[in-house]
């Protein structure tokens, strides 16, 4: 008997779990290139491109004042990240990352991410990060600013995009 644990959808979610996510269970998405670098010796994405495809989503909404107000004191640290592998990625080409916030907690944040090549899914990624005081070093509660800012963000949210939320990877160029 298997103790893996399938991609996790929301109860509230209507996406039926048999099919995997798509793109569109995402508000915030952004384009990540693959480059030939990033390859092993089979030809395939190295499993560390996965996470660091998340990464770079994650951190562009979270370090982006317009989306998620933040006290200049303070700064996001990850405390977990699962990563589920579902397909191969290939060079050339480029990846889609959806980011959703799954949970708006006193001091930390859960977010879904799917990596996807065309309609496929990739990978899906859930991760955890708190807010954390740079002088002290140790978690802070979230400014209610910062966590409406963040619930807005949710799958529960408006499936209408802002079209500040669709974009390439942090050069500002919008795409629908």
């Amino acid at each position: 008997m298997s103790t893996h644990r399938p991609f996790r959808f929301s109860p509230a979610s209507t996406t039926d779990r048999s099919r995997g996510p798509t793109l569109a269970d995402f508000p915030v998405r952004t384009i990540e290139k693959l480059r030939f670098a990033d390859t092993d010796r089979n030809g395939h994405i190295t499993n560390s491109v996965f996470a660091i495809c998340c990464q770079n989503a994650r951190m562009e909404l979270l370090c982006d004042p317009r989306k998620v107000p933040l006290p200049p004191s303070a700064q996001f640290m990850i405390a977990r990240l699962l990563l589920e592998f579902r397909a191969e990625l290939h060079w050339p080409g480029t990846v889609a990352v959806g980011t959703r916030v799954e949970r708006v907690g006193r001091s930390s944040v859960t977010l879904i991410q799917g990596l996807f090549i065309d309609e496929c899914c990739a990978a899906t990624a859930e991760s955890v990060v708190a807010l954390m005081d740079k002088t002290s070093r140790r978690s802070t509660l979230l400014p209610e600013a910062t966590a409406q800012a963040l619930r807005a963000l949710s799958h529960t949210s408006s499936s209408v995009l802002p079209r500040e939320a669709v974009h390439m990877n942090g050069e500002g160029r919008t795409s629908e």
